[in-house]
């Protein structure tokens, strides 16, 4: 056994070249035949390489390093296209899942039982879960409305925010790696917003080969109106997808201390900003505004008390005021238009629309009030542009109370957390998260959050990195 070890040791950098080098040659085969299939097994390979660096770098299995590659991989990559009707999964999904296995897989190699550290915040899935099945379960046998089997995907997004959160809030992070958190954060953040501006000038004719894989049902709208969709579906779920980040600079540039980080976040603002313009999302712009007037005049105040009363009215709303002129005068032309034709509702044929839907959906939600009707995605439409009213419909009042009840409580544990914590970062984070929640809970108005497999699993990642600061709070 120890001449094989030592044999192992000596001569592994030798075969692990070897194996590159077949593998390499390999491809290259693969690549003068069919070019198409050398790229998808580069791509794999790369995959593999990059999976064995987040989890086993160090020689052994390590889940501490997954939070960043998951954020890049949910913010920046395009989901996986599959044929038909087949909901399209997310490599954030393919990430989480081998993490899982990983875990349980090595818990029992060691003979190890299984544990995770409860959350308190993971009744609230398995009590919306409840609500998702009762309803379902309702509406075949009151109603004689049978579900479908992808109705039950339902239940199986509700399962992957759950396998997010319960993760990352489960790692041992200390409060002192934050900061570097939220650096990348707001660098992966820019990332997402630099390609949407590369969409709306067209660099290298992006917008016919690279753009149809995040957004294939939205190039008309990109190419004729210049509604940019970034590294989104759509160009309301980017306005979505940047509110969040701008939250985080916002906050980070009112909190922290040192002149770097903050020119970085006032810029960073500036760029999220000037890229919610570029989405012509009227949504979006409001909840910018939600944001901002939430964390400058609400917690900001109730942060510093009145004390920095003086520094708010001349160096903060003058700072954010000069920020907003200059996004404004780079906004794109169609932003004025677009604006000032959401001004009067009564004309506005967009919201005229939406209203008409929204009548006969409260229709049919009337007949089943308290538990709804499931998912219903065999007649019913699932797209109605007011997700407030998708939840009525399908889970009933009591799914909804249940619904807000959740978020109320992560709500209240975020502002917990930045109560006890005295880490400015952390801080922020659960300052923004806060400003987040409640932005999202306007924009669900008109457009989904919790039902976007991009946005709700986003939103998970960093509340699970805020949640991880409560472990850490605990144990002081």
């Amino acid at each position: 056994m120890e001449l094989k070890t030592h044999i192992w040791q000596k001569y592994r950098g030798v075969l692990i070249v070897a194996v590159l080098v077949a593998v390499a040659v390999f491809l290259g085969y693969l690549a003068a035949t069919n070019i198409l299939y050398g790229l998808l097994l580069a791509l794999l390979g790369l995959g593999c390489i990059a999976l064995v660096y987040i989890f086993f770098k160090d020689g052994r299995l390590s889940l501490d390093r997954v939070i960043i590659p998951l954020l890049i991989v949910a913010v920046l990559f395009p989901p996986i296209r599959l044929p038909g009707e087949i909901p399209a999964p997310r490599l954030e999904l393919v990430i989480i899942l081998i993490a899982w296995s990983l875990f349980v897989l090595g818990h029992l190699a060691a003979g190890k039982p299984l544990r995770l550290r409860w959350n308190p915040a993971n009744k609230w899935f398995f009590l919306f879960g409840a609500c998702i099945l009762a309803s379902i379960a309702y509406a075949a046998f009151a109603h004689g409305y049978y579900p479908i089997a992808r109705d039950f995907w339902e239940f199986g997004k509700l399962v992957e925010y759950f396998l997010i959160f319960a993760l990352v809030a489960s790692l041992d992070i200390p409060p002192e790696h934050m900061g570097k958190y939220y650096v990348i954060s707001l660098i992966v953040f820019l990332c997402s917003a630099a390609f949407g501006f590369a969409q709306y000038f067209n660099l290298l004719d992006m917008n016919s080969w690279l753009t149809p894989y995040y957004a294939p049902t939205q190039i008309v709208g990109l190419v004729s109106g210049g509604r940019i969709v970034g590294t989104t579906g759509n160009p309301n779920e980017f306005g979505a997808l940047m509110i969040l980040p701008a939250s985080l600079a916002l906050t980070g540039a009112l909190w922290l201390k040192g002149r770097n980080i903050k020119l970085f976040s006032w810029a960073a603002l500036g760029v999220f900003s000037l890229a919610i313009t570029f989405t012509l999302s009227r949504s979006a712009l409001l909840c910018l505004l939600v944001v901002a007037a939430f964390i400058v005049l609400y917690k900001y105040t109730m942060y510093f008390g009145f004390k920095k009363l003086s520094r708010l009215v001349v160096f903060i709303v003058p700072a954010i005021l000069i920020l907003a002129f200059i996004v404004i005068q780079l906004a794109p032309a169609l932003f004025f238009s677009r604006m000032s034709g959401g001004i009067d509702l009564n004309t506005d044929a967009s919201w005229q629309v939406r209203l008409v839907v929204w009548e006969s959906q409260v229709d049919i939600w009337k007949q089943s009030l308290i538990f709804g009707w499931g998912p219903g995605k065999d007649v019913m439409i699932t797209s109605i542009d007011n997700e407030w009213l998708l939840l009525l419909r399908r889970y009933g009042a009591f799914g909804v109370m249940v619904f807000i009840l959740w978020f109320a409580s992560v709500y209240r544990t975020l502002s917990n957390i930045g109560c006890a914590t005295k880490n400015d970062y952390t801080e922020v984070f659960s300052t923004a998260l806060q400003s987040t929640l409640i932005a999202y809970a306007i924009y669900m108005i008109p457009a989904a959050i919790y039902h976007s497999l991009q946005l709700m699993p986003i939103l998970m990642i960093f509340l699970g990195l805020a949640y991880t600061q409560r472990q850490s709070l605990q144990t002081i």
